[in-house]
């Protein structure tokens, strides 16, 4: 089991199966959504029937390395998999070549599942490319700690200490020059604080900061920010020096995902206004399909559930809910089970960004919108 991201994507791009089917199955488990863990068991029961009907034409050494996958994978999700702050997993599994990987994600992921000769890591892919990297100082006016988060794990980069000297209670001129001193060495050491962060931004850029501490060094250190990291700041709370990491993870995912509904809002206020104008956005399923099909599509945006069965083109591929020939060449349309997983893969293929949307804003775009290239 893992949380790793990047480097996880890169072994399972170079896997050899040695002619074994690989299977991939992304499935939410997010307590807000599914409280009980009977709910989400009932949505891996259906990818694994789902999983089964696409080994049907394999041949028995694939049918068995397919069969030992989803026990793999109902075992680990029913047996061994705790919750916890976990709210997607993505299971990647050949039995028959020894590969079986687990990646525990902190944010929900469409139900999909995928047999095939190469490991399904678009939903991965597309979760990387959207998913905000955090980095959180806890800082007072004498120590700093460094942490960034991503993708649900957290890593300490560094740790600042300075030797500051202490208030003490005597008066007179020599306490305020004393005084003095300290103010000194605490600004010093708040000014270095900064350096080290942009130093740590040039050489791993991330998309937002937390500051924690004291709220008076708190005030400081933003005051010595570089202009690139103060416009990152999104949050500043109270933690103490000796938070352990899972303490400031938390923390750090709980700010993270206020951020992410109010983002998402925001990105479908912007989809539905580009719509409703003429301009560059579409809303629903049929006008996204549409412009999917002419290239159109910068950005697309869907509902996380968002399920319809459709078709595609046999001549030219293109997407459409419903009718009887292709509306672009008159071709064959053949059925598709899911035709927003479809659009949503081509999607991805063609560079576009995807958001999911786990919140019901989306409804009022019916589920599925986009903002146009042109």
């Amino acid at each position: 089991m893992t949380t790793g991201g990047r480097g996880l994507l890169r072994r399972l791009a170079d896997w050899s199966p040695a002619g074994l089917p690989i299977t991939s199955i992304y499935l939410t488990v997010d307590g807000r959504r599914f409280p009980r863990k009977s709910d989400y068991e009932l949505r891996l029961d259906e990818l694994v029937r789902h999983a089964r009907a696409a080994g049907e034409g394999l041949d028995r050494d694939a049918r068995r390395s397919l069969a030992g996958d989803l026990e793999s994978i109902v075992a680990f999700v029913r047996d061994r998999f705790e919750r916890g702050s976990t709210r997607g997993i993505a299971m990647f599994s050949c039995s028959g070549a020894g590969l079986w990987e687990a990646l525990l994600l902190p944010r929900p992921i469409r139900d999909r599942v995928a047999v095939g000769g190469e490991p399904d890591l678009l939903p991965l892919e597309a979760l990387l490319e959207t998913y905000p990297s955090i980095c959180t100082v806890v800082v007072d006016h004498e120590k700093a700690r460094v942490f960034i988060a991503a993708l649900g794990r957290i890593e300490e980069r560094s740790e600042l200490w300075d030797d500051v000297p202490g208030r003490h209670d005597q008066g007179g001129w020599a306490q305020a020059r004393f005084q003095r001193h300290v103010d000194e060495h605490r600004q010093k050491h708040l000014k270095r604080v900064a350096e080290a962060l942009f130093r740590l931004f040039k050489r791993r850029s991330f998309d937002h900061m937390i500051l924690a501490g004291p709220e008076e060094a708190v005030a400081e250190l933003e005051r010595e920010l570089h202009d690139y990291l103060r416009r990152r700041v999104r949050a500043r709370i109270t933690l103490p020096m000796t938070a352990s990491a899972d303490d400031v993870l938390a923390r750090s995912l709980a700010i993270e995902e206020e951020l992410e509904l109010d983002r998402e809002r925001e990105k479908v206020e912007r989809v539905a206004q580009a719509a409703a104008g003429g301009g560059r956005g579409v809303a629903g399923l049929p006008a996204t399909l549409g412009a999917l099909a002419e290239g159109r599509i910068g950005e697309l945006v869907v509902d996380i559930d968002l399920s319809v069965a459709g078709n595609s083109c046999a001549s030219c591929g293109r997407l459409v809910e419903d009718g009887g020939a292709c509306p672009a060449c008159g071709g064959r349309l053949e059925p598709v089970p899911d035709v927003v997983e479809a659009a949503v893969a081509r999607a991805i293929r063609s560079g576009c960004r995807v958001e999911t949307v786990v919140s019901d804003a989306v409804s009022r775009l019916g589920g599925i919108g986009a903002l146009l290239r042109f």
